[in-house]
């Protein structure tokens, strides 16, 4: 009986002892965006838009357009500038782009739309990306209303970290729980 727990004992030590460790962290990839590299869970989505300045990191594979597909953005210099359909991005107010009403980030039916509350942001400062560099950080309070109604039905918060000289901004709008670690350990060419 000795004998059996004894060998019992060593085999799972063993075990133990050749289970490399990246087994027990979370798998992930990386992503590269002017400069800055970021690691994601391997499960994200990564989808860029035509010119590649608009990179949605989406925490999965979004199928159907009427269900919230939480993502994590990162906009670049074309994109924050403005265009034919987009509006220029001011650092000074929440990143919302469409030149139309916005569908509802919550519920993106035909029936819901979403707006910002108030002129300022409810936090404001700056926060690291990676080691030296810092962002213009903001949190934003925004809302989802009914278009019948004009009730609000849904609550939400954007986070953004705006770096100026490397002209990218980073916005969180679903409240994504990786996005801080993902963030802070960025690295840059």
């Amino acid at each position: 009986m000795t004998r059996v727990l004894a060998t019992a004992a060593a085999a799972a030590a063993a075990a133990v002892l050749t289970t490399p460790p990246a087994a027990h962290a979370a798998a992930t990839k990386k992503v590269t965006f002017r400069g800055m590299t970021l690691a994601i869970p391997s499960t994200w989505v990564v989808e860029k838009d035509h010119t590649g300045d608009w990179v949605s990191l989406s925490t999965r594979k979004c199928r159907d357009a009427d269900t919230a597909c939480p993502a994590l953005q990162l906009v670049g210099p074309k994109v924050l500038k403005g265009g034919d359909y987009l509006e220029s991005y001011k650092p000074g107010s929440p990143f919302a782009p469409s030149t139309g009403v916005a569908a509802c980030r919550l519920n993106p039916t035909t029936k819901y739309g979403e707006r910002f509350v108030g002129a300022k942001p409810l936090t404001s400062g700056y926060r690291p990306v990676g080691a030296g560099h810092k962002a213009e950080y903001r949190v934003w309070a925004g809302e989802c209303y009914s278009f019948k109604t004009d009730k609000r039905t849904a609550t939400f918060k954007q986070r953004e970290w705006y770096l100026p000289k490397s002209k990218i901004l980073i916005v969180d709008g679903y409240g994504i729980a990786a996005t801080d670690a993902i963030i802070k350990t960025a690295t840059w060419n």
